[in-house]
C-alpha cells in the first residue's frame, strides 16, 4: 500500500483586530508515528511547500524506514519564514496492505506578547499522488 498525505502547516498566522493585522511566526513540527507494533513503514519522501505551492525543501534525500511504534519529527523553525501562512508538507509512505496507516500530524507553537499559542493539524490522504 502506498499513500501520500497532505499536512497543513502554519509557519505563521495573522493576528489582530479590525484593520491592524500582525503576523506571528510559529515553529512547526510534523510528526510521523508508525502505530503498528509489528511492521515498519517506508517514507518515500517528506517535502515542504510554501503558500504558493512551490517546493521549499525536501526533508529526505532517500527513502527511510520507520520501525514499529517509532516516531520521527521534521521541524520548521519559527525563524524560517519561507513557507508562510499556507505552508504544507507532502509525506509519501509505503507499507503492508494489511498494515496500519501511520499517524501524521503537525504541531505549531509560538508566542505573541505574553500569550502562548499552540495547536495541531492532521494529515489527509490525497487521491492524486505526485511523482516520487
Amino acid at each position: 500500500m502506498r499513500r501520500t498525505v497532505y499536512v497543513p502547516v502554519y509557519s505563521s498566522i495573522y493576528s489582530g483586530l479590525d484593520i491592524r493585522q500582525t503576523l506571528i511566526e510559529l515553529a512547526a513540527t510534523v510528526s510521523i508515528r508508525n502505530v503498528s507494533a509489528q511492521h515498519p513503514v517506508i517514507l518515500n519522501f517528506v517535502r515542504y511547500y510554501d503558500s504558493g505551492g512551490q517546493l521549499v525543501r525536501p526533508y529526505l534525500n532517500e527513502p527511510a524506514e520507520l520501525g514499529p511504534l517509532a516516531t520521527i519529527g521534521f521541524v520548521v523553525k519559527n525563524t524560517d519564514t519561507a513557507g508562510g501562512p499556507g505552508a504544507n508538507f507532502l509525506v509519501q509512505w509505503v507499507g503492508r496492505a494489511d498494515g496500519d496507516e501511520p499517524l501524521i500530524e503537525a504541531v505549531m507553537i509560538g508566542k505573541s506578547g505574553n500569550a502562548g499559542i499552540s495547536f495541531t493539524s492532521s494529515g489527509r490522504v490525497i487521491k492524486n499522488e505526485p511523482a516520487r
